[in-house]
């Protein structure tokens, strides 16, 4: 069954691998680092093994974001590590990023 958001609804389990993601844009640099997210949204969301890509932007500070990411397992998220859009983001981010990229994944408490 897929929700509003067009992803697969199914429980979360103690295998699934899921991933935080904070970035902090240079400064005047939110509007791009925004669009090089967008673009990420929908090609990371068509992997087979993502069952959830959600893109949030800081109401306060514009220049903070933050991904949240379900992937099936890792080496869903192994593959996911080497697709063009995600080597995209890779080469175009410390351009963009005042920073580095923040990454914590998580697992289920069951």
């Amino acid at each position: 069954m897929k929700s509003l958001f067009g992803f697969r609804e199914r429980p979360i389990t103690e295998h699934h691998i899921v991933l935080v993601v904070g970035l902090r844009a240079r400064p005047n640099l939110d509007k791009e680092v925004r669009e090089l997210l967008i673009g990420m949204r929908e090609p990371t969301r068509a992997e087979s093994g993502c069952l959830r890509f959600d893109l949030h932007q800081s109401k306060v500070d514009t220049g903070l974001f933050f991904v949240y990411q379900i992937w099936q397992d890792e080496a869903a998220l192994e593959a996911h590590m080497q697709c063009a859009h995600t080597l995209k983001f890779r080469d175009r981010a410390p351009k963009l990023l005042d920073g580095p990229v923040l990454l914590n994944k998580w697992g289920l408490v069951v």
